[in-house]
């Protein structure tokens, strides 16, 4: 029953913004290292990195060539996925696909001076963060304040909502957080 809940829920709600993110896909990479572990760590920065690059050139094309380091790029990377990998003992070839925060490679591009407008300014919106036990019990109410599921983990949900529709929200008495 349990189980039947969590996939109405997840059907119902589940709707990433796709104007949120940027994706990069079949980003190749082939990494030799002293040890195939050594050598996929290598490979997923690379791959970020390249995927990093491919997604500036595609959306700034007027920009110029910008370096960022890979802790920038990586507070940027919403989330990847492996979508194939190879391994031996040295050597590790992958193929990765990323997801990038729209808001985030603004926030980066805008403070290296470029100005750029990707439409990610959601104004009156806010993302909050609750329970998926206290989401699944107000299901219906959540319904109708209109939300929009960005997350739906095991332990927590995270939905965007109208600041307009607060008030109605925190009549619900649901225990949440910013996200």
């Amino acid at each position: 029953m349990k189980r039947l809940l969590f996939l109405l829920a997840a059907a119902n709600f589940y709707a990433f913004a796709d104007s949120s993110y940027f994706e990069v896909e079949n980003v190749e990479v082939k990494r030799q290292s002293k040890n195939s572990l050594i050598a996929k760590e290598e490979a997923a920065r690379q791959a970020a990195r390249s995927a990093f690059g491919k997604l500036i050139e595609k959306e700034t094309q007027s920009l110029q060539k910008l370096s960022f380091s890979d802790r920038e790029i990586q507070d940027c990377v919403y989330d990847y996925s492996i979508d194939q990998e190879k391994i031996s003992n040295t050597v590790y070839v992958g193929r990765f696909s990323y997801r990038f925060s729209k808001n985030k490679v603004a926030t980066l591009l805008r403070s290296r001076g470029a100005n750029v407008d990707f439409g990610e300014k959601q104004s009156g919106k806010v993302k909050l963060a609750v329970y998926r036990k206290d989401f699944l019990r107000n299901a219906d109410d959540l319904e109708k304040l209109k939300i929009a599921v960005e997350e739906f983990s095991n332990e927590r949900v995270v939905f965007e909502i109208a600041k307009k529709r607060i008030p109605n929200f925190r009549k619900l008495r649901i225990k949440y957080a910013p996200a």
